[in-house]
């Protein structure tokens, strides 16, 4: 048995560093968001509900960002992709009845 190469990430950690980055880039759009509404002199109410619109939109558009790649990557590397039959090379053939 060899050991796993040490730079390699397991499958969970490498989930939870994903979800660690989306969700502090959530929320600083979110304080981004809140921040643009502060000055326009919106009440905490709106400033609450604005931010938490930005925090669900962007958590969302980025777990479906990762899903999207994560399908991506899976569909590239199954066997049935890489053995689909080939067009062959010799495309100068005539077609059809002679």
């Amino acid at each position: 048995m060899t050991a796993p190469h040490p730079t390699s990430l397991s499958r969970s950690v490498a989930w939870a560093l994903w979800l660690l980055v989306i969700v502090l880039f959530s929320m600083l759009v979110a304080v981004c968001v809140a921040a643009l509404k502060y000055t326009t002199g919106a009440g905490i109410a709106d400033l609450i509900l604005y931010a938490g619109g930005a925090f669900g939109t962007t958590a969302g558009l980025c777990f479906a960002a990762v899903g999207a790649v994560t399908a991506l990557r899976n569909w590239t590397t199954t066997e049935d992709h890489r053995n689909l039959p080939r067009e062959p090379d010799d495309t100068n053939r005539p077609t059809g009845s002679s």
